[in-house]
C-alpha cells in the first residue's frame, strides 16, 4: 500500500478523513471559478503578470501542518457572498476556502502567500484607487511647500504644481503612484528570500510591520520622484521620466526593504522545535479533514458563481424619492439618477459604503475625457473636489462630493464610517457645465438632498 512519511506533532488528535471524490470535486470547483474570475474579474496588467511570476518561489508548504485558521474568514466571506454576489466577495470566498481546503489536505501555507493574492487582485486596486486621490493633492502640496521653503517660486492648486512658470500635473496614470502594488511585492518577495535563506518564519506581526513601513517608504518615493521631476522639469510620457520613477523606487524603497528585512529576521527568535516534531507518522495520501465542511463550501460557491450580479444590479432602484427642487429628475437603467435645468447637469449615484466608489475620475474617464486639473475648494460651506474634463474640443467642468441630506463630505473615510454606524444614505452628487462660471453658480444654489 503506498504511503508517505510526515513530521507531525504527536500531540495532533484529530482522525484524516475523507473522500477521494470530495477532493476531486473540491479541486475542480476552486480551479473551475478561479478560471472564471481570472476572465471576468481579474485585470491582467502588470503587477497581475509580476505577482504570478512570484507565486513559485513565495509559495512555501509545512508539509503536514494543517490548519483550521482560515475556518472563520471563509465561512463568513462565503455568507456574505451569499447575501451579495458580487465578484470581489466571490473572489475572497474562494480564497480562504480555497486556503481552507489545502490547508486541511496538504498542509499549511505560507502567509506571505496570501497578502500576495490580495495585492494582485482588483480589491486591492478598488481600495488604493479610492484613497489615493486625496493623497496626491497632499504630495503635490508638500512638494510645493518644500519648494517654496528653499525660497523657490512655487505653488499647488490641486494636483497641479506651478513651478516658475511651469506646471506639473500629479495625476491618476502617473506610474509612481501605482508602484504601491509593485513596492509591497517586492516587499513580500525579500521577506520570502530571507526566510528561506535563515529557514524561518516570520510572525505576521512582523510581516504587517515591515508592509506598512514599505507603504511609508513608497509615500517618501513618490514625493522625491515628484521633486525630482518638477525641478528638472522632466516631462511626462518620456524614457527620463520613467527611469526617474525607477531610480527611485531602487533608492528609496528597495535599498531600505532589504536592510531593514535582514535586521528583523536576524533578530527574530529562531522557533521551538519540540522534540516529537520528528517522531514519524504514516499517513494515507492526499486525505482530507472535515470534508463535509469543504464541500458546503464549494457547493456555496457554486450557487454564488451562477448567481453572480454587479454592483449595480444590487443597488435599490426604487431610490428614486430623491429629489432636488427645481430640476428636472429621471432614472437612468444603472440606478443613477440624473437631474437637470437649464445650463446644469447633476448625476446623483447611491453610494453603499462598503462598495468602492465610482467618481467622475472613474466614470467620465471611461468615456473619453481626461481630467487636466483637479482641486479642493470650498463653495457655500461645502467642502468639494473640482476638477476639468477635455476630450479634443469638449471641455466640461465638473465638481463632485458625498452628500445623504444632513451632512456633505469628500472625505472617505469620514462619510463611509458615518454610513457604516446608521446614518442615512450617501449618495455621490457630481455637478456639470459648460463653464466655470456656471458650474460654480450650480453648486452654490444647489437646494439639498431630499430622501
Amino acid at each position: 500500500m503506498f504511503s508517505r512519511s510526515y513530521n507531525l506533532q504527536e500531540y495532533i488528535s484529530f482522525k484524516l478523513t475523507g473522500s477521494r471524490l470530495i477532493i476531486s470535486s473540491c479541486w475542480l470547483i476552486y480551479i473551475g471559478i478561479a478560471a472564471r474570475l481570472g476572465i471576468i474579474y481579474f485585470k491582467w496588467d502588470a503587477n497581475m503578470v509580476l505577482g504570478l511570476a512570484l507565486l513559485p518561489y513565495i509559495c512555501k508548504v509545512k508539509r503536514g501542518g494543517l490548519s483550521l485558521r482560515h475556518l472563520v474568514p471563509a465561512i463568513v466571506f462565503t455568507t456574505v457572498a451569499v447575501c451579495f454576489p458580487i465578484k470581489t466577495n466571490l473572489f475572497l470566498a474562494l480564497l480562504f476556502s480555497a486556503l481552507l481546503f489545502f490547508e486541511n489536505l496538504k498542509g499549511k501555507i505560507s502567509l506571505v502567500l496570501f497578502l500576495l493574492l490580495l495585492l494582485i487582485s482588483p480589491a486591492f486596486e478598488y481600495i488604493s484607487n479610492t484613497f489615493s486621490f486625496p493623497l496626491r493633492i497632499w504630495l503635490s502640496e508638500v512638494a510645493a511647500s518644500l519648494f517654496a521653503s528653499m525660497g523657490m517660486e512655487a505653488s499647488a492648486a490641486g494636483n497641479i504644481i506651478r513651478f516658475k512658470g511651469f506646471e506639473f500635473s500629479v495625476d491618476q496614470a502617473c506610474a509612481g503612484l501605482h508602484m504601491l502594488a509593485t513596492s509591497f511585492m517586492i516587499c513580500l518577495f525579500i521577506i520570502a528570500h530571507y526566510q528561506r535563506q535563515a529557514a524561518k518564519q516570520l510572525h505576521l506581526v512582523w510581516i504587517l510591520f515591515l508592509l506598512v513601513f514599505t507603504f511609508a517608504l513608497n509615500i517618501l518615493c513618490n514625493l522625491c520622484r515628484i521633486l525630482l521631476l518638477v525641478f528638472f522639469k522632466i516631462p511626462a510620457g518620456t524614457t527620463m521620466h520613467d527611469l526617474t520613477g525607477i531610480i527611485c523606487l531602487l533608492i528609496y524603497v528597495v535599498l531600505p526593504l532589504l536592510f531593514l528585512s535582514s535586521f528583523v529576521l536576524k533578530r527574530t527568535e529562531k522557533p521551538y522545535i519540540d522534540p516529537r516534531f520528528y517522531k514519524t507518522i504514516r499517513l494515507a495520501p492526499d486525505e482530507l479533514r472535515f470534508p463535509l465542511i469543504h464541500l458546503v463550501l464549494a457547493v456555496a460557491l457554486v450557487v454564488i458563481t451562477i448567481n453572480i450580479k454587479s454592483i449595480d444590479d444590487l443597488e435599490d432602484k426604487s431610490v428614486s424619492n430623491v429629489s432636488l427642487p427645481g430640476y428636472k429628475k429621471s432614472v437612468l437603467e444603472s440606478g443613477v439618477i440624473k437631474f437637470e435645468n437649464t445650463g446644469a447637469l447633476v448625476y446623483v449615484k447611491p453610494s453603499p459604503f462598503y462598495c468602492p466608489e465610482h467618481d467622475p475620475m472613474i466614470c467620465w474617464q471611461g468615456s473619453g475625457y481626461v481630467f487636466s486639473t483637479i482641486k479642493k475648494e470650498v463653495i457655500a460651506g461645502r467642502q468639494v473636489y473640482l476638477g476639468v474634463l477635455t476630450k479634443a474640443k469638449d471641455k466640461i467642468y465638473a465638481a463632485w462630493w458625498f452628500d445623504n441630506g444632513n451632512m456633505k463630505s469628500i472625505n472617505e473615510f469620514e462619510w463611509r464610517w458615518a454610513a457604516a454606524k446608521g446614518a442615512k444614505p450617501f449618495y455621490l452628487v457630481n455637478v456639470n457645465a459648460a463653464t466655470e462660471a456656471t458650474l460654480l453658480e450650480a453648486v452654490k444654489n444647489l437646494p439639498a438632498i431630499k430622501q
